[in-house]
């Protein structure tokens, strides 16, 4: 499946599959002319990332990053971590971020100009439960970071 992504900096397309034959494998592919792997030794450039995010509550807005009382969980991959890490936020400016599960991965490879990122999460309730989430993704040479981003539509169906 594709679906456009949206940004002030760049807009394309993902390639989304998904397989929940044993708990959720998700993986996205973009395009990505410039991989920005390491920012070490320029602090004016940002790292290439993605993200899923779910809603805990069925009416949590996934544009805001939920809100007070709705909120939203998700999972990072960052082109220089070689694990991924669990957030949760109620709201724009309230990310946290903490350790993912352990048995929580995220696979990555850059090829031809493509990155592909696969999400192995064996057990996701707020996914299983809504059966829908979103897609941010962060191309670091346009310098997207934080809050600018390239973002699925709305919530997408499992």
């Amino acid at each position: 499946r594709f679906f456009t992504l949206f940004t002030d900096k760049s807009s394309g397309k993902a390639d989304v599959g998904v397989d929940t034959t044993n708990g959720f494998v998700i993986s996205l592919r973009w395009q990505c002319q410039h991989p920005m792997i390491d920012a070490s030794d320029n602090p004016r450039q940002f790292i290439d990332a993605c993200a899923l995010l779910v809603p805990e509550k069925a009416d949590a807005p996934w544009i805001t990053m939920g809100a007070p009382g709705l909120p939203v969980a998700g999972v990072l991959w960052r082109a220089d971590k070689t694990k991924p890490m669990a957030i949760r936020a109620e709201g724009l400016g309230s990310v946290q971020r903490s350790e993912a599960p352990n048995n929580w991965q995220a696979q990555s490879a850059y090829a031809d100009g493509y990155w592909r990122v696969t999400f192995t999460l064996p057990q996701w309730a707020p996914l299983a439960e809504h059966k829908q989430f979103a897609i941010a993704i962060w191309q670091g040479a346009q310098s997207e970071r934080a809050g600018l981003k390239s973002i699925s539509e709305g919530w997408l169906p499992l």
